[in-house]
């Protein structure tokens, strides 16, 4: 829903709320105060001083696995972006977990789009409106606006680049480690529903009501239950109007310049291993479990003829059934 109309000065000399989220990372500092679902905020740092510069356009979003993070993040923190290299740094918080990604068969009917979920989603496209229509109060130029993100952040640059919601936004997007093409990939709407429905049941609510009749502490607090399921993110007929997979084959998505990157250890070789030492007996074994007749030709590709090359190989292919292919495959 757009903000409702006000009058008068607006202090924001904090950081807003984070939207509602468990602590689950810990290498996550905030600058936030607290949690709410009074969230949707955005963080603009400007060198602008008249509001005509037409300054270049950072748009970031954080990562998070969709089940966690904050704009106010000091690693994302746009000062030093934006005196240092004279651009517009913008930050923007979407909703997460069963407040962002929730879908239930009765949601999709009282949709005038008949979809559910992808909230965070729609949350980064409306911000990405907003700038474009606000950022040249700010000193930005809104046809020179760059998408980027992290992790979940950099799924979220893929996914907005697919959806013709958002990808007549910006100019350009940048993508660290992982794509929706594969890291976390959008499932049909009847299966999302399906998950919502489990959780529902989970937490012996019978319908929608009473589910919004639950606080939003309690609901996020369900959320860390046993067996909960992660809430997907869906081809909803409406921010995906069909797979991201199909609209990047056909070449739908946004015809813009993309940068895009991973890390040499996206995950630990010991997520193949276990707590198994890196022999090359044990990395057999493992990639055999794993991949069965097709185990030659995998470690074709990724030997292990000694401790350092399978401890090397291991981590590569870790990495690669992470987050990396994806990202690969995107480009």
């Amino acid at each position: 829903q757009p903000v409702k109309s006000w009058e008068g000065m607006k202090q924001v000399k904090q950081f807003a709320p984070r939207c509602m989220q468990r602590y689950i990372f810990g290498d996550m500092v905030f600058r936030s105060a607290g949690v709410s679902e009074d969230c949707l905020y955005l963080n603009v740092w400007t060198p602008a001083k008249l509001g005509n510069e037409k300054l270049p356009v950072l748009v970031y979003f954080y990562g998070g696995g969709f089940m966690a993070g904050d704009g106010s993040e000091p690693r994302y923190d746009g000062e030093s972006m934006a005196r240092n290299k004279g651009i517009v740094t913008i930050t923007v918080n979407y909703r997460l977990g069963v407040f962002g990604f929730f879908s239930h068969p009765e949601l999709t009917a009282e949709s005038s789009h008949s979809a559910s979920g992808n909230y965070g989603l729609l949350d980064q496209a409306q911000a990405l409106k907003w700038i474009k229509e606000n950022v040249a109060a700010f000193g930005g130029d809104p046809n020179k606006i760059t998408i980027a993100g992290e992790s979940a952040g950099s799924i979220s640059v893929s996914a907005l680049m697919a959806s013709p919601l958002s990808r007549d936004l910006f100019r350009s997007a940048i993508g660290e480690s992982g794509s929706i093409l594969g890291a976390l990939s959008a499932t049909p709407l009847e299966e999302g529903e399906k998950t919502g429905e489990k959780f529902a049941d989970m937490i012996g609510a019978k319908s929608l009501n009473e589910l919004r009749s639950l606080s939003a502490d309690s609901l996020l607090a369900a959320t860390a239950g046993e067996n909960v399921p992660r809430f997907p993110i869906t081809v909803d007929g409406y921010f995906f109007p069909k797979s991201p997979y199909e609209i990047y084959k056909q070449g739908e998505q946004a015809q813009v310049p993309l940068l895009v990157g991973w890390n040499s250890e996206e995950m630990n070789y010991r997520f193949l291993l276990g707590p198994k030492e890196p022999t090359p007996e044990n990395y057999q074994k493992a990639v055999q479990n794993m991949y069965g007749e097709n185990a030659d030709k995998i470690l074709e590709y990724y030997p292990g003829s000694d401790r350092e090359e399978v401890i090397q190989s291991a981590t590569a292919l870790a990495s690669d059934r992470f987050i990396a292919y994806s990202t690969w495959k995107w480009s």
